[in-house]
């Protein structure tokens, strides 16, 4: 049996191999959902903001796709190594 690092003896041999591509792409998705989920209010309310409001809102939208840009010049994004 192996000894883990406290010195108990395991279970199980079982040795989960996680990607962290993959829950860094997790992350990302849940933040940009949160973000929009944020932004979906202002659409219906369009017509009924004033001129900060609108500007508020479009420097929230450039900070998303800037973001995301970022994140695809960095590969956070890729599935591969």
């Amino acid at each position: 049996k192996q000894y883990s690092e406290c010195g108990f003896k395991s279970i199980s041999d079982i040795n989960l191999q996680i990607n962290l591509n993959f829950i860094l792409l997790c992350v990302f998705l849940i933040l940009y959902d949160i973000e929009f989920t944020l932004l979906f209010p202002a659409l219906f309310n369009f017509s009924s903001i004033t001129l900060i409001q609108y500007f508020i809102f479009l420097f929230f939208v450039i900070l998303i796709i800037l973001s995301l840009y970022y994140d695809i010049q960095m590969n956070a994004l890729s599935w591969q190594y």
